[in-house]
């Protein structure tokens, strides 16, 4: 099997571009860092694309880059001590309008992104399990209890 040669891999990146920021943006929920999670996880992809070894799991690689490099930057996030008033970093312009992609935000993060691969970018319970390295019993779980809660959120319009 031949590596995927930079043509090939732009490809890729370009026809799978909006899905990544969404999805980096949904376990983010901050649009500057979901923009440089997308800008490193294309720097890594094009580093590490001889470790991908079948081209029919292409997408799924490249998801399973973001998903890392998006957990790593809340780590790292989480370990910045901010001195200034937290409120100015705020940015309401960054709250979609869109009242399910809002409540869908309100999720817990490890449901949250199993919502997204399944229902956004099309991913099958198989895929996420081994995107994630969760059993798929637990994908299941998490896209059942994801879709009970936002049931209830909407049914209960925006008491969350």
């Amino acid at each position: 099997m031949s590596v995927m040669n930079k043509e090939e891999l732009s490809e890729l990146i370009l026809q799978n571009q909006k899905e990544m920021y969404v999805l980096a943006y949904s376990i983010l929920q901050n649009q500057s860092d979901a923009q440089d999670a997308v800008s490193e996880c294309i720097v890594r992809a094009f580093e590490n694309r001889t470790s991908l070894r079948k081209r029919a799991s292409a997408r799924s690689w490249l998801i399973k880059i973001l998903i890392n490099v998006s957990r790593s930057a809340i780590t790292k996030r989480q370990k910045v001590v901010l001195f200034a008033d937290p409120e100015q970093y705020e940015q309401a312009s960054e709250e979609p309008e869109d009242y399910l992609w809002s409540a869908i935000l309100e999720l817990q993060e490890n449901v949250r992104v199993v919502m997204v691969l399944y229902y956004y970018d099309g991913f099958s319970v198989r895929e996420i399990s081994a995107m994630l390295d969760i059993p798929e019993g637990t994908t299941k779980t998490r896209l059942s209890a994801g879709r009970k809660q936002l049931t209830k959120w909407l049914e209960n319009g925006k008491e969350r």
